[in-house]
């Protein structure tokens, strides 16, 4: 072990998890989740201007909105999650969320001002890191102040306001502002980070103190849980005895991270990249970014487009949400992964053969349930499956690598898509149901890691 790495027991850890559930972890749950919402609501903000401004105009073709999808949702968010990842396990949780919303918003509002293929690919790219960034740090922050048995209502009931704002972010405004003043839609997007998150985080966030004490800043860690303490205490709760050890914690200034390749932390990130991959080519940007195409291609008009992605986000995604969140950690996250993957590919096929509008809006509506129960517990998989020291690089390598189905999935739906529009887009659903959906669910479901009520220290140790 190197001079700067040491083995200690994990005192913070302990107290942290000792804690009953309140508002305390609540609300800080519920800022992280915030920043998610806000930022990710932008993402691929070209499958929304795409289908109903650029095409009809003829500026943008078929195939460079292909590359403009892959780039955002696959390089740029690549990118960001690498960087920031490092970032995030170096300097802390709070400014990474910051620098996220700040990169975000100033690379966000040029795509209003421009139609030129060049400057949309860079600038697509360019916000994306901040995405990146906001993925690497909002669920590994938000599972380390949560307390074991209550990991999975925490953040599953929090990641419902997540779910809500990732959609209503991105369809409210669109609904009255695209395609007549796309660029008014734009412009908000931009500046809703920045002027929401910064002084959000800024102001009500503390650092994390399971980072803190992984590097061996021990007094800043000790006032944050002692602030917490106190409150928990004024509302009447005996605190039982931190079980300190349990609680192994390696301090480390630096971050190893090369750990995420060997032993059996290397067998956890290539079954979690084969997952995200496919996942992120699949059921996730292979569905959001040729969803309004497809309901285009059925006769939807914008407004209908985009209100029927509306009601999917929160009557199918946050509902779905806050219905996974009653089983707590009652029921293996791996499984609900396993789960959501199974149900979308069977909604998703049932697309192929079920007429009308009203019966594809419902299918639509309902399939985000799945969507979002399969992202939401991947993240939520990912970021306990490495520890402290290595938790925002694990997950930023993981689902940042994963992101490459970001950059092939587009590519590869689009040309699946364009291919077999005259047979239903039949190719398209194919894709997205089965290797995109049904096949990672199954691999994390029978090769995932046991996480059900255990102590971070000892799953991820």
């Amino acid at each position: 072990m190197s001079a700067s790495t040491a083995t200690q027991t994990g005192t913070i850890a302990a107290r942290i998890d000792r804690l009953p559930l309140t508002w305390v972890q609540y609300s800080l749950a519920l800022i992280t989740q915030a920043c998610y919402g806000m930022i990710i609501g932008t993402d691929a903000v070209v499958a929304r201007l795409y289908p109903f401004v650029w095409e009809p105009a003829g500026v943008i073709t078929a195939g460079q909105f292909s590359i403009l999808l892959a780039a955002n949702t696959g390089l740029g968010i690549l990118i960001g999650e690498y960087l920031l990842g490092f970032f995030s396990d170096r300097f802390g949780r709070k400014p990474t969320l910051i620098l996220s919303a700040i990169l975000t918003g100033i690379f966000l509002w040029p795509i209003a001002l421009t139609t030129n293929f060049s400057l949309l690919l860079l600038f697509n790219i360019l916000y994306a890191i901040g995405m990146g960034g906001v993925l690497s740090a909002n669920s590994t922050y938000m599972h380390e102040i949560s307390p074991p048995r209550e990991r999975g209502k925490v953040s599953q009931r929090t990641q419902t306001l997540a779910a809500f704002l990732l959609g209503a972010v991105g369809t409210v405004p669109a609904i009255f502002w695209v395609p007549d003043h796309y660029q008014w839609y734009v412009f908000l997007l931009a500046a809703l980070p920045v002027v929401t998150l910064i002084p959000l985080v800024a102001f009500w966030l503390p650092e994390s103190p399971r980072w803190l004490e992984a590097k061996g800043r021990l007094s800043e860690a000790d006032a944050v849980v002692s602030k917490w303490e106190e409150r928990i205490r004024q509302r009447g709760f005996e605190l039982p005895q931190p079980e300190s050890e349990r609680h192994t914690v390696i301090t480390s200034e630096k971050v190893p991270v090369k750990e995420i390749f060997t032993g059996k932390y290397g067998r956890r990130t290539v079954i979690l990249l084969i997952c995200w991959i496919f996942g992120y080519a699949g059921i996730v940007y292979g569905t959001a970014g040729f969803v309004p195409s497809y309901l285009a291609a059925r006769g939807f008009d914008p407004q209908t487009t985009f209100i029927v992605q509306f009601i999917g986000s929160v009557f199918g995604g946050a509902l779905g949400m806050f219905v996974s969140s009653l089983f707590g950690e009652r029921i293996e996250r791996r499984a609900l992964v396993m789960g959501a993957g199974i149900l979308f590919a069977l909604m998703t096929l049932a697309l192929y053969v079920v007429p009308g509008t009203i019966g594809v809006s419902v299918l639509v509506i309902l399939s985000n349930a799945p969507v979002i129960l399969w992202l939401f517990n991947m993240y939520n998989y990912t970021a306990n499956a490495y520890p402290t020291r290595l938790r925002s690089v694990g997950t930023g390598w993981t689902d940042g690598i994963g992101h490459l189905g970001s950059i092939a999935g587009p590519l590869i739906a689009g040309y699946f898509f364009a291919t077999t529009a005259s047979a239903g887009h039949i190719g398209w659903l194919l894709w997205i149901a089965l290797p995109g959906a049904l096949l990672p669910g199954l691999l994390l479901g029978f090769a995932g890691i046991r996480q059900r009520n255990a102590i971070l220290e000892e799953i991820s140790t």
